[in-house]
């Protein structure tokens, strides 16, 4: 699979934990989600295009790959325009946004010292 995303900013050997108590490396997420992708996601992808109507033919091409042979003809364009559909994934790790706090205002010290002073 060329081009599809899977943690890029991790190494293979960094460990993910998940809040049900499961460890894994990153690696091997990598490579079962290849896996699935290659196989029964592909599949069930042809299926639902093909009860579409919307079928290919692939001839052992894949859409996650080296993506589908086909023509687009775009409004207004002179003509067909020859090339690839391809399907891109990517799998991201979204890290919790931290608090945000107020940040206090410059007039908050003035204050303070007008307090002390009047007391």
């Amino acid at each position: 699979m060329h081009d599809n995303s899977f943690l890029p900013n991790y190494g293979d050997d960094d460990v993910c934990y998940s809040s049900d108590n499961a460890m894994f490396k990153v690696g091997k997420l990598r490579e079962k989600i290849k896996e699935a992708f290659r196989g029964s996601v592909q599949t069930a992808l042809n299926d639902v295009l093909k009860s579409a109507k919307l079928e290919f033919y692939t001839h052992g091409k894949d859409w996650l790959g080296d993506g589908i042979d086909c023509e687009i003809l775009k409004i207004g364009a002179k003509g067909w325009q020859k090339g690839k559909i391809k399907i891109r994934v990517s799998v991201e790790f979204c890290p919790d946004e931290p608090e945000i706090t107020e940040p206090e205002s410059p007039l908050d010290d003035i204050r303070r010292k007008i307090n002390e002073v009047s007391i």
